[in-house]
């Protein structure tokens, strides 16, 4: 319902706007950084929202490419696709005490890592008359709400060999009798955010833009709800033993710490795993450059091939009436 809502919103915009000595177009490039919040890794205490929860050893680059068009001086349309990779670790949480709130988190030792294809479209408000191209209207501060999809392939590292975790069903999606649902790999996003766009020149321009992408998915990483005990496994892979052996050893990778099971009932089947109340998210922080369409000036050749082509100059018809 809200991606039909969204998509509505720009099909208004595209239909709303004929002011044609605004509408010019641009392409261009971004490259930045991709911060993941998921469940897994995070910063030294229990999960807190966005950059409170930032292990800065798990941000990514992102680079991106786009087509946006200036629809009027204060509204704009952008299409563009980004690709980067996010990623995940529960070792890299240094917990200060056994049963401190961060503990959990360092004992439940998943991991995982994946690209990340997203593409998208954004409709823009800049506050101020923004024109592209233009050496007067050159700046132009903007929010921006769109929509889209994107793709990602939860992985993870297992004695040398990278495992996809989705066909294993770590957290029994799928099985009979669970709550829950298969995921897919394809998803909704909803950007949003702000931005600032700097005319250089007639022909390019530089800005800033920070990309907040709500999405409706708690599996980017593979992690959301409980454990899921043994026998779930050997019973669903009932015709697979070796699958159903390596799904039990992903889903739960605490005894690696702690092959003792000393504090194994914290990842016993039906405890928390993750926090299906939270969804993924991730953010986008790029900077862009952009080239201004059609807005070559004319060479003095050609100049000269427009007077002779076009016939005698005001002065030269001057000219000849003097003699």
């Amino acid at each position: 319902m809200r991606i039909t809502i969204l998509f509505a919103f720009v099909l208004i915009l595209l239909m709303s706007f004929n002011n044609t000595s605004a509408q010019k177009s641009t392409i261009g490039f971004a490259l930045g950084t991709t911060l993941f919040y998921g469940d897994l890794g995070g910063a030294n205490t229990v999960g807190r929202p966005l950059f409170y929860d930032t292990e800065r050893s798990e941000t990514k680059p992102v680079v991106s490419a786009f087509y946006h068009r200036q629809l009027s001086n204060h509204w704009g349309l952008t299409f563009i696709g980004n690709y980067s990779t996010i990623g995940g670790d529960d070792k890299l949480i240094q917990p200060h005490d056994v049963y401190a709130v961060e503990w959990f988190r360092w004992y439940r030792n998943l991991n995982f890592h994946s690209t990340l294809w997203d593409v998208a479209v954004h409709g823009e408000y800049y506050f101020t008359r923004y024109r592209p191209g233009s050496l007067k209207y050159r700046w132009g501060p903007y929010l921006m709400l769109g929509f889209g999809m994107f793709h990602v392939n939860p992985k993870t590292e297992y004695n040398g060999t990278t495992v996809e975790l989705k066909p294993l069903h770590t957290e029994g999606e799928g099985f009979p009798n669970s709550e829950n649902k298969n995921y897919s790999l394809y998803q909704p996003v909803v950007p949003h955010g702000f931005g600032i766009l700097y005319n250089v020149s007639s022909e390019l321009a530089i800005g800033f833009e920070y990309n907040d992408a709500t999405t409706f998915t708690d599996y980017m990483d593979d992690v959301s709800t409980s454990y899921v005990s043994q026998s779930d496994f050997n019973s669903f892979f009932s015709n697979d033993p070796a699958t159903a052996a390596l799904a039990y050893d992903l889903s739960r990778r605490s005894d690696e710490l702690d092959p003792d099971e000393i504090y194994g009932h914290v990842t016993a089947p039906g405890e928390q795993r993750g926090d299906p109340t939270d969804k993924d998210e991730y953010i986008f922080i790029e900077f862009t450059l952009h080239y201004v369409m059609g807005q070559h000036r004319a060479h003095p050749k050609n100049q000269m091939k427009c007077m002779k082509w076009g016939g005698q100059t005001g002065e030269t018809k001057k000219r000849k009436v003097q003699r």
